[in-house]
């Protein structure tokens, strides 16, 4: 049972606050029949332990003002000692030996009791009193055979046990064998900690697959349940009447949808999204971005849906696709080409220097002509290029050679107003074709297609995002701050080390004029030359502060610094693919049906609330105020999921990432390569390896030719005979000696002595 919302509320409450154990009981939620007994043994041992004082009959409980008590984050080594790490700034964490844990393991958040006061050499000792919440309810390991029966090692030596299986586990039990483990009871006195075995992955870490490894610590599904496929397959076949009535039929105009993968790869992208462009008079553009009509089958009760809220969005595992819907939505509601589909279509007026002159939004009917992959457009184009002067160039061609031409003028306006791209990494995919997950644009520069997509994925965004602010209608944004002086501080390091020359305007602010000029000088053709630009762009990504959700309209002007744009940014391109995606549809969708396009009946003055005419005359709320309080509240409630959602997800993408590159450097042990250092410890020196940007540790104790001495101020170790060093910057050959795969540690032994050191330095 989880106590963890106990420990929260005599935490969050003045000591002198008395609760009662109703009122705790409630806090449990839990419709457990024995939850009131094990609450009071819970209570008794707090009383117990010093946390917490009864009085009175009934009993209340209050904190008991006690300074050796401390809450913290358990962080292990795998050589058995922990350290409490506390929230507070400026106390010292405590040291936790592994005989005091009480059976708390790394991760869990404790209560600690001091037992010996820190100084200026050690930090306070201490030992665990209680776990307050619990981080490993599942976890991997390696089966191991004893006279007991089989038990399961965790592959993170930092988790300090082992478990013994419980009955119901399969029978193709075999030593050295990996398992995902569902936690059923955690260590109890003298009782070890037991589990139940959910899947067995392999017969060891290395024989696993990696995004079944990730899957399981991340606790992602990858099978839909019954009912949901069931919802799945009940959606309609084809379009009635009634789905068409009031949409405008665009049936007739020429439109395709382009995506990173074929259809036909077994791993494809259903299309979200068709475009269409038209030349007008005075050379102005008719863009057409059609996406698909997700919301208008669902509703927030819908099996669909439901599913939708806990997934919150489609997740990426190298040819592992664990989608947001099962694969008949997307049959039946994707854009497929030569199919009939709802959509919602934005008609966008561009002059030709690709200024906005006007746009309208509304519900439609649309029918793609082609589907093309990234690698096909770049076909087309090419086989276009060739054609001679007199020669027609079918639709197609054409099309295609217009929306490239209209890409590259709204890429220039963008960088002309503060934005900036960075090269693909070899190891990403461009599964989307707008942010990444870092936030900036990461471009394909094999890829003209991917460029492409992203400049008319950026533009409907901006503008949909825009207008629903305007109208005052609720909806998700993605923000993200500039990142800390102080963070970039150390990549400045890194990259005037190697001669760059890069600095900030004002040390104390990262701005987007920084940022645009560091991006052009990290990716220039003498760099892109010296082999260095992968590692400068890795690291520098590396220092942007997370992207985060929130409900817009802000309280604070927050914009999106990886896009560079200074107003926030939503995002509907992909409602089969993002749940806030197709939130924001919704949400657009309550603005053209039940918007109010006067203050009141009497009124005369009437808005378009399907394009930008009325923005300036708009004094009312649009949506009618009970509809409005409906729908933020529950944007309210869906924000904290699909905020964590995002998280897990990136997390999961970047273990995945890491896993294959300790794969890879496994596979080469004793093998050479090249490698950039980055950082620089009186302990050794970080060197990422080409060419797949893995990163390890070259150990001063490794060193054996001379005594290395840590020079801070250089960011260098230096031979105290030899006088040649190790400095920031530096490109190296380094042998990789050792890979802890599940851990993702690599030992590296440097190849050579270093550069020679110089005095004036």
């Amino acid at each position: 049972m989880d106590f963890s919302r106990i420990f929260q509320h005599f935490l969050s409450q003045p000591p002198e606050q008395l609760t009662d154990k109703d009122t705790l009981l409630a806090l449990l939620q839990s419709a457990d029949p024995e939850a009131p007994e094990m609450l009071e043994i819970a209570l008794d041992g707090l009383v117990r332990a010093g946390f917490l004082e009864r009085s009175g009959d009934p009993p209340r409980y209050r904190r008991k003002p006690d300074e050796s008590l401390v809450v913290g984050r358990l962080r292990c080594s795998s050589k058995g000692f922990c350290f409490a790490i506390r929230d507070e700034p400026g106390v010292e964490d405590v040291y936790i030996h592994g005989s005091n844990l009480s059976g708390a393991w790394n991760g869990d958040q404790v209560l600690a009791r001091v037992t010996k006061d820190g100084n200026r050499r050690r930090s306070p000792e201490g030992e665990v009193v209680a776990v307050v919440e619990r981080a490993n309810s599942a976890l991997v390991g390696r089966l191991k055979q004893t006279e007991q029966g089989f038990r399961v090692v965790p592959l993170d030596d930092r988790l300090l046990f082992e478990l013994a299986l419980t009955e119901g586990s399969p029978v193709e039990l075999a030593e050295g064998r990996v398992a995902y483990v569902e936690v059923n009871r955690y260590p109890l006195g003298d009782l070890p900690p037991t589990g139940t075995i959910r899947k067995i992955l392999g017969d060891g870490p290395e024989a696993s697959i990696d995004a079944d490894l990730v899957c399981c610590k991340y606790d992602l599904p990858q099978e839909f349940p019954a009912p949901v496929l069931e919802a799945a397959a009940a959606l309609p076949k084809k379009l009635s009447r009634s789905d068409q009535k009031g949409r405008r039929d665009l049936r007739d105009w020429f439109c395709i949808t382009l995506e990173p993968l074929d259809l036909q790869h077994p791993h494809g992208l259903e299309p979200n999204v068709a475009v269409s462009l038209q030349r007008q008079e005075n050379d102005h553009w008719l863009l057409g971005i059609h996406i698909a009509d997700v919301a208008h089958w669902l509703d927030p009760d819908h099996p669909l849906e439901q599913e939708a809220q806990q997934r919150t969005a489609t997740v990426y595992l190298d040819t592992m696709v664990l989608p947001l819907f099962p694969p008949e939505v997307h049959n039946r509601l994707a854009l497929l080409p030569q199919q009939e589909r709802l959509a919602y279509s934005l008609l966008v007026t561009l002059d030709p220097e690709g200024v906005v002159q006007n746009f309208e939004i509304y519900p439609s009917l649309v029918q793609s002509r082609a589907h093309l992959s990234y690698g096909q457009v770049q076909a087309l184009l090419a086989t276009t290029a060739d054609l001679g002067p007199d020669e027609e160039v079918p639709e197609l061609m054409a099309l295609l050679q217009n929306l490239l031409r209209l890409s590259q003028i709204l890429r220039a306006k963008r960088h002309q107003a503060g934005g900036f791209d960075l090269p693909l990494l070899d190891l990403l995919t461009p599964h989307s074709a707008d942010e990444s997950g870092y936030g900036p644009l990461l471009i394909s520069d094999r890829l003209g297609a991917h460029a492409l997509m992203t400049e008319i994925l950026l533009l409907a965004n901006q503008i949909l995002g825009h207008h629903l602010r305007q109208l005052g209608i609720p909806s998700l944004a993605r923000v993200q701050p500039a990142p800390a002086a102080e963070a970039l501080q150390s990549f400045l390091r890194l990259a005037n080390a190697m001669k760059l020359d890069l600095n900030l305007q004002d040390p104390a602010v990262v701005t987007l004029a920084d940022w645009q000029r560091i991006c052009a000088r990290i990716t220039a053709p003498d760099v892109l030359a010296s082999g260095a630009s992968p590692a400068l762009v890795a690291q520098m990504l590396a220092t942007l502060p997370p992207v985060e959700y929130r409900l817009q309209p802000l309280e604070e002007q927050l914009g999106h610094f990886g896009l560079g744009l200074k107003e926030p940014y939503a995002t509907f391109t992909a409602p089969l693919r993002r749940y806030a995606d197709l939130l924001n549809l919704r949400a657009l969708h309550l603005a053209l049906s039940k918007g109010r396009e006067r203050r009141s009946s009497r009124s005369k003055t009437v808005v378009d609330l399907h394009g930008p005419s009325g923005y300036g005359q708009i004094d009312w709320q649009v949506l009618p105020p009970k509809v409005q309080e409906e729908w933020q509240a529950f944007l309210q409630a869906q924000l904290p999921k699909i905020q964590e959602g995002y998280r897990i997800r990136q997390q999961a993408e970047r273990e995945l990432m890491g896993l294959k590159r300790s794969e890879f450097m496994q596979k080469h042990l004793g093998e050479v390569f090249p490698g950039l250092i980055i950082g620089v410890q009186n302990y050794g020196f970080f060197v990422q390896v080409d060419p797949i940007l893995a990163e390890g540790l070259v150990r001063v104790s490794t060193l054996k030719n001379d005594w290395y001495e840590y020079r801070s101020r250089q960011q260098a170790l230096v031979g105290r005979k030899s006088r040649r060093q190790f400095r920031l910057g530096d490109r190296v050959e380094v042998q990789i000696k050792n890979v802890d795969y599940y851990r993702q540690q690599i030992d590296l032994a440097v190849i050579g002595e270093g550069r020679p050191y110089e005095e004036e330095e």
